[in-house]
C-alpha cells in the first residue's frame, strides 16, 4: 500500500487513468466509464471492510463499483462486475510497478511479470490490458539511430587533465560555432575582467582548459537536441551535469565523469523523439495523467529512455561506467554505481516543474544518498555561483 497521503493520491490518479483507458479498449458504456474513473480516484480512502457493506461508502454506480472491488457479495449486474474487475486489475498493476523498486526489479521486468499472469482476471479485461500495455521489443537502435557527431567523438577521447590549451584552440578554430562559444564565454561576466578577448587561445586560457573542454563537448552535442521540446531537455541535462560536477568529489567520483554522465543521461529521449506521432502523444498523455516518465515510456515503448540511452551510448563506444550510470540514473537501487546515484540526487535537487515525481522517491533518494555517502543536506552544498553553471547554454 502507498506510504503517505500524497503517494496514495498519486497512485489513485494513475489507477483512474489506467482504468479509463482499459475500459475504453473494452468499449464500456460512457456513464459506467465515468463512474469507474471516479471510483478509482476514491478506492483507497476507506477500509475495504467498509466498502463491502451494503450501505456503500458512495452512492450510485460509483459506490456499487467500489463495493464489488472490495469483495462485497451483492449481485449488482454484469456491467458493475466488469468495472470492478477493471479496477482490481489496474490497482494491482500500479502497485506491482510502484513496489518493484523495493524488490530491486527493473520496471520493464515488473510489467512483463504482471502481463504474464493475467489469468486471474476476466478474459476481456486481460485482453484489453494486453492491448493497452503493449509489450514491445526494445526500441531498435539500428532504426533511425542518432549518430554521434564526429567533433563530439574526438572531444570525448580527449582527457581534460592532459589536453593542452593549444589543442583545444586548434579544435575550436576549425568550427565557427565552437569559436563563437569560447569567445562568448571568455568575454562574459562569469570569467573575469571586461577587457575583450579576441584570440581563441586566449579565450581557452581565460576560461581554463577543463571548462573550455567541457564547453566544447557541450557545443558539439547540443545540435542533437536542436528541435522543439528537445531544447528544454538539453538545458535540463546541462543543469544536471553542473550539479553532478559540483557533488562528485564529495562521493569519490571524478568531477568530469559526473559532468559527462549528467550531460548524457537523457540521450535516450532522442530515440523516442523520432517515433510515431500517435505513440508520442500517448506517452505525453500518460505523463499528464501523473505517470512518471520512465513508467509512461515503458507502457508505450516497452523500454524507458534510461535503458534506451544506455544502449545507444554502448553503440557509441562510450566507457562502460558512463553507460551504467545512464542506465540506472532513475533507479539507483538496481546498481552499485555511485555515478548512477549521483545522477538521481542531482535530478532530485533540480526538479523539473510540472514533471510527475518518480515512483517511491523517498526510498530511491535514501538509497542514492547511502550509495554515495552524501548527507541529507546535500542540496544546500551546491553553489550555483560556480563557473561550471556558466557553460550551460
Amino acid at each position: 500500500m502507498a506510504t503517505s497521503c500524497h503517494e496514495t493520491d498519486r497512485h489513485c490518479r494513475r489507477v483512474a487513468s489506467l482504468a479509463r483507458s482499459v475500459a475504453e479498449y473494452m468499449r464500456v458504456d460512457r456513464s459506467i466509464c465515468e463512474s469507474l474513473e471516479s471510483a478509482a480516484l476514491e478506492h483507497q480512502k476507506f477500509r475495504l471492510a467498509r466498502l463491502r457493506q451494503n450501505d456503500f461508502a458512495f452512492p450510485g454506480v460509483q459506490g456499487m463499483i467500489l463495493h464489488r472491488f472490495a469483495g462485497g457479495t451483492s449481485d449488482l449486474g454484469r456491467s458493475i462486475e466488469s468495472a470492478a474487475a477493471i479496477l482490481r486489475a489496474c490497482d494491482a498493476f500500479d502497485e506491482a510497478i510502484e513496489f518493484s523498486a523495493y524488490d530491486a526489479q527493473p520496471l520493464a521486468a515488473a510489467v512483463l511479470d504482471f502481463m504474464a499472469d493475467t489469468s486471474q482476471w476476466p478474459r476481456d479485461v486481460a485482453s484489453a490490458f494486453r492491448r493497452f500495455v503493449r509489450h514491445r521489443v526494445p526500441v531498435e537502435l539500428a532504426e533511425r539511430l542518432p549518430v554521434l557527431p564526429s567533433a563530439a567523438s574526438a572531444l570525448l577521447r580527449l582527457q581534460p587533465e592532459t589536453v593542452s590549451a593549444a589543442e583545444l584552440a586548434g579544435v575550436a578554430e576549425q568550427d565557427p560555432v565552437f569559436a563563437k562559444r569560447l569567445l562568448g564565454l571568455a568575454n562574459s561576466a562569469a570569467f573575469g575582467p571586461p577587457n575583450e578577448i579576441r584570440s581563441i587561445r586566449d579565450a581557452v586560457l581565460r576560461i581554463g582548459v577543463p571548462l573550455a573542454h567541457k564547453a566544447l563537448v557541450s557545443a558539439s552535442l547540443g545540435p542533437l537536441f536542436a528541435s522543439g521540446k528537445l531544447r528544454a531537455i538539453w538545458h535540463h541535462s546541462q543543469e544536471i551535469a553542473a550539479i553532478a560536477h559540483e557533488l562528485a568529489s564529495q562521493c569519490g567520483c571524478h568531477p568530469h565523469e559526473g559532468w559527462l554522465a549528467g550531460l548524457l543521461h537523457e540521450i535516450g529521449l532522442l530515440i523516442f523523439a523520432s517515433r510515431a506521432a500517435a505513440d508520442c502523444a500517448r506517452e505525453e498523455a500518460c505523463r499528464r495523467a501523473g505517470f512518471p516518465r520512465n513508467y509512461s515510456e515503458t507502457i508505450v515503448w516497452g523500454i524507458d529512455h534510461a535503458n534506451a540511452g544506455a544502449d545507444l551510448l554502448a553503440q557509441w563506444n562510450v566507457p562502460s561506467d558512463l553507460v551504467e550510470a545512464v542506465r540506472y540514473h532513475a533507479a539507483p537501487e538496481l546498481s552499485d554505481s555511485p555515478l548512477a546515484s549521483l545522477l538521481y540526487i542531482a535530478n532530485a535537487i533540480h526538479c523539473e516543474p510540472g514533471e510527475p515525481e518518480p515512483l517511491v522517491p523517498r526510498f530511491r533518494l535514501a538509497t542514492a544518498l547511502s550509495r554515495t555517502n552524501l548527507p541529507d543536506s546535500v542540496v544546500e552544498s551546491v553553489s550555483r555561483e560556480s563557473p561550471i553553471f556558466a557553460i550551460a547554454c
